[in-house]
């Protein structure tokens, strides 16, 4: 925890020196605040201290839960019974349901939609802030660093993104901590 609250204290920090910082260096206002898989129950408890600094300190943080998208999108789905019904004849459900879902999910951009209509809501707020949570709910379906990717150049305001992972080189993460690392992240690293 005590990492946590030092990665933030950085974050704040970065935050108040303002987007035009990043800007400059081509890359979009994306922060992942990053700490160890094992500590993802205390980052969720740390998340109301994290939004009521971020007010105190003049900023107007809104939460997007992946979890929530993903669930709204499996339980109002067209085809959910279909893929329910399928499973029950399956030798091997949790394999099927996995290549279903990473299948269904890299076509239908369900969670660049949400984090782009968040976004969009808060363009007109002069020091709004999108924190995402729960991303541990995209494995094993996407990559978190694939949406960023595809939602390039698309970030009106600062994004932070709770990464449970740990952090390699200076441009390197793994997710959850036993993932390959992976390079292909564009934003700024912080823990």
């Amino acid at each position: 925890m005590h990492s946590l609250t030092e990665n933030f204290k950085e974050l704040l920090q970065r935050l108040k020196g303002g987007v035009s910082a990043i800007k400059q260096t081509g890359f979009d206002p994306v922060y992942y605040l990053v700490f160890p898989a094992q500590e993802i129950l205390q980052a969720k408890l740390y998340l109301p201290e994290i939004l009521a600094k971020l007010k105190l300190a003049g900023f107007e943080p809104r939460v997007l839960s992946l979890t929530k998208v993903l669930n709204h999108w499996f339980t109002t789905h067209k085809l959910r019974a279909a893929w329910q019904a399928g499973l029950k004849d399956s030798d091997n459900p949790r394999a099927d349901l996995r290549q279903n879902f990473s299948q269904k999910l890299e076509k239908d951009p369900v969670i660049a939609d949400a984090i782009l209509k968040e976004l969009e809501s808060l363009r007109p707020l002069p020091n709004g802030i999108l924190i995402l949570t729960d991303i541990e709910a995209l494995h094993p379906f996407l990559h978190i660093s694939g949406i960023e990717q595809k939602l390039n150049g698309k970030f009106s305001v600062p994004t932070v993104v709770l990464y449970p992972g740990t952090r390699g080189s200076s441009h390197t993460l793994s997710f959850l901590g036993f993932n390959k690392e992976n390079a292909n992240y564009r934003s700024i690293h912080i823990g």
